[in-house]
């Protein structure tokens, strides 16, 4: 059984009754989820389980194996069939999905003005970086894309979430901006729409609006090899 992805169509719902379906060594399956699981990047949610008679179970990370969400908690205690209710850890989370929503708008710009596509990226709650495949490399194209990205978020553009038939999505290579593209093993590609300027194939937890993102700076750029120049980045609050 595969667990409903409750974030993936509403990624502000902080908390959810649901129930426990199986228990592995590595963690537990849940019925349903508001938890994001470590993927794309992105690092796994993380929060609390409240089960019966009350317990608390602190939720150490989520991840998927065997293409199953698993729960990692921190003891023992739940059985298949128990009633649990997620609780996110907020600020973590939200912290995350404005990282994720600035990747998109700096990726988005990077290959509109310049057609580069993504290596790699890593997000986390203090920091972002992303892997750029170029050729060619000057923190002054890197800094003019900052620049351009916060004067979008500026005009807090809306971040809108749709579902498109996997044959259609993969029929529209400016949908990725991953060199390693997408599987293809889906039946359905959720999208992330920022709307009036970018569209991109995604899976994770993003803001509403861009001007919830807040104001992002260039921190530092490395050269990690021919054709692979590497960004760090901060947010600070609007």
């Amino acid at each position: 059984m595969s667990t409903e992805r409750v974030y993936q169509r509403d990624a502000y719902l902080q908390t959810l009754d649901t129930a426990v379906v199986d228990v592995t060594p590595e963690g537990l399956v849940l019925e349903r989820t508001v938890f994001f699981p470590r993927g794309g990047g992105v690092m796994g949610d993380e929060g609390t389980l409240r089960g019966p008679a009350g317990a608390l179970f602190r939720v150490l990370e989520t991840f998927e194996a065997d293409e199953r969400i698993l729960h990692r908690v921190d003891r023992d205690g739940l059985r298949v069939g128990d009633a649990v209710q997620c609780a996110l850890d907020w600020a973590r989370r939200y912290t995350l999905m404005r990282y994720h929503t600035a990747t998109h708008v700096l990726t988005g710009v990077m290959f509109k003005e310049h057609g580069v596509r993504v290596t790699g990226n890593q997000l986390t709650p203090d920091k972002g970086r992303v892997d750029f495949a170029f050729t060619t490399f000057d923190r002054e194209t890197l800094e003019a894309g900052f620049a351009r990205s916060n004067a979008l978020i500026a005009q807090d553009l809306r971040v809108r979430i749709d579902f498109m038939p996997a044959a259609e999505a993969l029929a529209r290579p400016e949908l990725f901006k991953l060199e390693t593209g997408f599987s293809r093993d889906l039946s359905e590609l959720r999208l992330v729409d920022i709307v009036d300027f970018d569209v991109q194939a995604d899976g994770g937890c993003h803001v509403a609006s861009l001007r919830e993102i807040g104001r992002m700076e260039l921190t530092r750029t490395e050269n990690k090899g021919k054709a692979n120049r590497r960004v760090y980045f901060v947010l600070h609050d609007a």
